[in-house]
């Protein structure tokens, strides 16, 4: 009976380590090694996707020179306070779905809203190793007007997009903003409101 009761808990406690180490793997923090092979990744992605008629259309800039000069301003006037989140700050689009990165009350950190057309999420990031990192581990990373994201699988950074997000656009305030967003209920709509307002997120 003893040696049962020793066998089973010298498992568990295996077991247990197994997992909490797992957990830890998949945590990693991104490389300046990740990061390159990333923004490579990207850049030549981009290309492709200009070069391929059919879909090209999909990461064009439509943008109007007020909506750019809204957004470099916003960028600017946040330079000041958090230089290295500022560039990443601004309403990304993409297919069928839409990243939003609002500065935050807590410096160093920045709020992320990602929505489809049904679906919404908020969670928080920092800036890392020239990209940004969530807290549930994503990783957000930029080359010119372009915004991509990764996460962690088997070990390794791999791509999380078809189409990467692009043209940002200024921040609209937080209840307008996410109103427009998604076709959600209304109720779906104000948990995503209050979760960006307890994370003390502004626009």
């Amino acid at each position: 009976m003893k040696t049962r009761y020793i066998f089973t808990l010298g498992l568990s406690i295996a077991i247990f380590c197994t997992n909490h180490l797992s957990v830890l793997a998949q945590n990693r923090q991104p490389t300046n090694t990740d990061l390159r092979r990333l923004q490579k990744d990207l850049q030549e992605h981009v290309s492709s996707l200009k070069n391929n008629s059919s879909i090209a259309h999909h990461i064009q800039d439509i943008r109007t020179q007020a909506e750019k000069n809204k957004r470099e301003s916003l960028v600017s006037r946040w330079s000041k306070i958090e230089p290295k989140l500022a560039p990443f700050l601004g309403d990304w689009s993409g297919y069928e779905a839409r990243i939003s990165i609002y500065p935050s009350n807590t410096r160093g950190r920045v709020c992320v809203a990602s929505t489809n057309i049904a679906y919404g999420s908020v969670t928080t990031g920092i800036f890392f190793n020239g990209a940004i990192q969530t807290s549930r581990g994503e990783i957000l990373f930029k080359n010119g007007n372009y915004l991509g994201s990764a996460l962690l699988k088997n070990g390794r950074l791999e791509r999380n997009y078809e189409t990467p997000f692009k043209s940002p656009r200024a921040l609209e305030p937080i209840n307008k903003g996410i109103s427009g967003m998604f076709d959600a209920s209304e109720k779906e709509k104000a948990t995503l409101i209050r979760s960006l307002k307890k994370y003390g997120c502004r626009s």
